[in-house]
């Protein structure tokens, strides 16, 4: 079985890199580096979001946690879905728009650009190399991890190989690789879902309520109670952490910055929603067939793993297992591009204002891919033991810190510099802060950070300055003004249409 799934990992991969190949064709300056040459369509943006979202923590991570919670983890996936939607909805068509008429390639870009404030830039990069490198490091281990349990492939041997092929194609080919190469690996991620869960179906029957509800006595969709495998306040600050990840995350939200044109922002908004949804309930599916399947494991993590390794015969368990894979990959190389771009855009060329050719920069950006991955490699070979502590607050933190600065810095013309600063500096720093402090007084630390920084944020900003009017033009531009649909909250006033 080995030597078979083994032979269509290595299909994959060289596949990957094919696909890499033929991004550096079309990579001649940084516009194309690091967002197409705004040239992606809706299809494949849709994809493209998609696959970023759903990484090894969501297929894996989720599955174990469905496995252990039972249908409460329904709310959790909803939650997802429906900050996928309002990231869409909310942010995606301005973003889109903005980052056209104002040349952005980062979201550093965006925070200078809206806020007048190279400190804001700084900050913001500075946020996002920190909390990606662990994002990255951990996406490395889980390589490592499923390749030694499912094909017997040594742990250093998987994350070295992982590690080549995924430096090669986005090093070379820039956005354009990540989105030739997220496009396959989405196809493949639903492909290998698919697989596996009309796999556990044959196994179990299409009605396993029964079986269901001899192992989870607790009740089907309800809140949990004392019998409950978790607890209210537990579930409460996991649907705020899962939300405010998808909500904000910098690398979901600079694909916005690549997309064509308003239709193929519609298009893409369609398909991302549609596969977030059959994703979302399939993943549910997975964990509570699972369950029924392996109701005693060692580890709820290897759920997966051993439901692969049971269920599917060699061919469909290599399909299954290059899906897993894509997931891993298509977060990496969407990291990597973003740390790069970072790097070289936000930090060299925009905040230390070198002036470098085109031609330079995107070999430094390709140099950069290079060093942040062999730091990620090297340290994915031995992950100390606190990485699992530093890589759980680092998506939520950086989530969070985004989510409040683009939804107000789109919507609310009062909201500032000053504003923004303080929104990222508390929201992260206290995120961490609770988390390394064992998250005393039974608050969460997504939640102790939303007390602390959503009303420090409003201070800040009502007692400083408002922005310029000519700063807050682009943003807020007649065409970027929604026709109808207001809400008030206290002295807030945000508007947004539905997209048409």
């Amino acid at each position: 079985m080995n030597y078979i799934v083994q032979a269509v990992i290595l299909v994959y991969f060289v596949g990957m890199f094919a696909l890499g190949i033929l991004g550096e064709q079309r990579t001649k300056n940084t516009a194309d580096y690091y967002v197409a040459g705004r040239q992606v369509n809706g299809f494949f943006a849709g994809i493209v979001y998609t696959t970023s979202l759903v990484s090894a923590g969501a297929l894996v991570g989720w599955v174990s946690q469905a496995w252990q919670w039972g249908i409460y983890f329904i709310y959790a996936a909803s939650a997802v879905t429906v900050a996928t939607f309002l990231c869409w909805w909310l942010l995606g068509r301005k973003l889109c728009t903005c980052s056209r008429d104002l040349n952005l390639f980062t979201v550093p870009d965006f925070l200078e650009k809206r806020f007048e404030s190279r400190t804001a830039r700084l900050i913001a990069s500075l946020l996002i190399i920190t909390f990606s490198v662990p994002l990255l490091v951990t996406q490395f281990a889980a390589i490592g991890i499923l390749f030694n349990v499912t094909t017997g492939l040594s742990y250093n041997a998987a994350v070295i190989c992982f590690g080549i092929i995924v430096f090669l194609y986005v090093s070379f080919g820039g956005y354009y690789a990540v989105v030739y190469t997220d496009v396959a690996q989405g196809i493949l991620i639903l492909l290998g879902v698919i697989i596996l869960l009309t796999a556990s179906v044959h196994r179990v029957g299409p009605s396993p309520q029964l079986q269901y509800q001899q192992i989870f006595p607790h009740g089907f969709i309800s809140w949990p109670d004392a019998n409950s495998p978790i607890t209210p306040s537990f579930l409460v600050a996991f649907i705020l952490l899962t939300f405010f990840g998808a909500l904000g995350g910098p690398n979901y939200i600079r694909g916005f910055y690549s997309i064509r044109n308003r239709r193929a922002f519609r298009q893409g908004f369609t398909i991302t929603v549609s596969i977030v949804v059959v994703l979302e309930i399939c993943i549910v599916l997975l964990g509570l067939y699972g369950r029924i399947i392996f109701p005693e494991i060692d580890t709820a993590d290897n759920v997966v793993y051993y439901m692969i390794q049971s269920l599917l015969p060699p061919l469909l368990a290599g399909i299954a297992l290059a899906g897993l894979s894509a997931a891993v990959m298509s977060t990496v190389d969407s990291l990597l591009i973003q740390c790069a771009s970072t790097v070289e855009n936000d930090i060299l060329t925009k905040t230390f204002r070198l002036g470098l050719s085109e031609r330079r920069r995107v070999s430094i950006a390709r140099a950069t891919v290079a060093i942040i991955g062999g730091i990620c490699v090297f340290w994915g070979l031995n992950p100390p033991e606190y990485l699992a502590f530093l890589m759980y607050p680092a998506w939520g933190a950086l989530g969070l810190s985004f989510a409040w600065v683009f939804f107000l810095g789109l919507y609310w013309r009062r909201f500032n510099k000053a504003g923004a600063i303080t929104s990222m500096v508390t929201s992260s720093i206290t995120f961490v802060v609770w988390n390394a402090l064992g998250n005393p007084l039974g608050i969460y630390h997504i939640q102790m950070a939303l007390l602390v920084s959503v009303p420090a944020t409003l201070i800040a900003t009502l007692l400083t300055p408002p922005p310029r009017a000519e700063t807050l033009s682009p943003f807020f531009a007649p065409s970027q003004v929604p026709r109808s649909g207001t809400f008030s909250f206290f002295f807030l006033t945000f508007q947004f249409k539905v997209i048409s």
